[in-house]
């Protein structure tokens, strides 16, 4: 008489807990992005009145508070939901999901907007391919990239990095070079302070450049795929990503404003291109130019889907989003459709705004500094405010200078952006209470 064996249960998918404490740097990097700073050069330094290295620096600086934020929280909640998980923990479900919304706005806009700015310059070299053709195609190679499991992007992320580097150390060298040749003077305090300079334009322009800053805190997106024995590390990952990117930030300008002594810009938005042309050559200008447009495409864009698919996991994990977000994918341990369902979101927002770069350009801010100003807050309701911390320097004024800082930025935004963050956030509050009311109403019925 044969007796059948009970089957095998077969393990859920989980995350996989494979990447270093230098896969996060990576990653925080190239989601930041070292030429950063060549896109908001000429905006910042209309804002300021040419202190764009001042600029720079205060922007680093007010971010580097809410990088300490980040680092005392994401060892105290190692969860991949970045601000929804810290918000949740210290301050309740309310709170959190209103921050987890906050950060959604800012996680789904940026790859809308890196596809629509990479479809309008490469709509300048063959403008024989429609504008959708090209979002269509970098949005699939983002798929691709991110499709394949966590170690696959952190490997494409380490290479492309590399491209990166190498087009800052040759537009540096070049710069230097010409500065020297043509007597120019180098490393002027111009680009610090001049006669008639205002703070009111220094943080004018902080408000815009800390948009080259975006994206060190989606490290703490990966909190659950990282070395269990390196989950501490994560903190200092985010801390040596900012302040890293802020020392290359200010070297990139810096140059860059010594070179543009005398020359007259005519559009912000190419300010550092035109620069170049006009003072290097017009050949170099427009062969960088190709070499960007390549980096946004196939370098910044991949972190951006991996940060906003763990966001949306955590979240519906929790049964705040809908819950075939949460599903992971059996062979590769990706939430992928989470990435499936933001691709499509970020995608038909670009194809909404590929002709109105501008305009979702102003609107990627606010969820990000929305999102800042919760990790501050959730260090000081945790361990001030519910443990009594006595440690009030890294626990209370390190965080509270973060609301500061961001606060000041804050009001120097664009009215538009402002608008668009108030509606966002009341969407989210209307969303949640909704769904509590449905649940509340499902649970009576129930019982009834």
């Amino acid at each position: 008489m044969s007796s059948q064996q009970p089957a095998a249960e077969v393990p859920a998918p989980q995350l996989l807990q494979v990447l270093s404490f230098w896969d996060l740097v990576v990653y925080g990097l190239c989601y930041v992005a070292p030429i950063g700073p060549w896109s908001t050069f000429g905006f910042a330094y209309d804002l300021s009145g040419g202190l764009v290295v001042l600029v720079f620096v205060v922007g680093a600086a007010a971010l580097s508070f809410t990088a300490c934020s980040y680092a005392q929280m994401c060892t105290e909640v190692p969860g991949a939901g970045s601000v929804y998980a810290y918000a949740r923990y210290s301050m309740g479900d309310a709170v959190g999901f209103l921050a987890g919304w906050m950060v959604l706005l800012d996680y789904l806009l940026i790859p809308a907007l890196m596809y629509a700015f990479s479809a309008v310059l490469l709509a300048v070299f063959l403008p024989d391919v429609p504008k959708w053709v090209w979002v269509i195609l970098i949005a699939a190679y983002n798929l691709g990239v991110n499709w394949f499991g966590i170690k696959t992007s952190a490997r494409f992320n380490f290479g492309t990095l590399l491209v990166q580097f190498a087009a800052v150390a040759v537009v540096l060298a070049t710069v230097l070079v010409v500065l020297h040749r043509t007597g120019m003077p180098q490393f002027t305090v111009d680009g610090w302070w001049k006669p008639g300079a205002s703070f009111h334009g220094v943080f004018a322009g902080a408000s815009l450049c800390v948009m080259s800053y975006l994206g060190f805190d989606a490290i703490s997106t990966l909190s659950a795929e990282v070395k269990p024995e390196q989950r501490n590390l994560i903190g200092r990952a985010i801390i040596f990503s900012i302040v890293l990117l802020g020392a290359l930030a200010v070297v990139n300008v810096w140059t860059l404003s010594d070179l543009s002594h005398g020359f007259q810009f005519q559009d912000p938005a190419t300010a550092t291109y035109d620069l170049l042309a006009a003072r290097v050559s017009p050949a170099f200008s427009h062969g960088l130019t190709w070499v960007v447009t390549f980096i946004v495409a196939a370098s910044i864009t991949p972190p951006m889907v991996t940060a906003v698919s763990r966001v949306l996991y955590a979240m519906a994990l929790d049964g705040e989003m809908p819950r075939f977000l949460a599903s992971l994918h059996p062979k590769y341990g990706v939430p992928h459709m989470a990435i499936l369902t933001s691709g499509a979101l970020s995608v038909a927002v670009a194809l909404a705004f590929v002709d109105q770069v501008d305009t979702l350009t102003s609107f990627v801010n606010i969820g990000a500094l929305s999102a800042f100003m919760a990790v501050n807050a959730s260090v000081i309701a945790l361990y001030v405010v519910k443990r009594k911390s006595k440690q009030l320097f890294v626990h209370l004024f390190l965080p509270l200078l973060g609301v500061v800082t961001i606060a000041a930025v804050i009001t120097q935004m664009s009215p538009l952006s402002l608008e668009l963050g108030v509606s966002w956030l009341t969407l989210g509050a209307l969303v949640y209470f909704g769904r509590r009311q449905r649940a509340k109403l499902h649970v009576n019925a129930t019982s009834s």
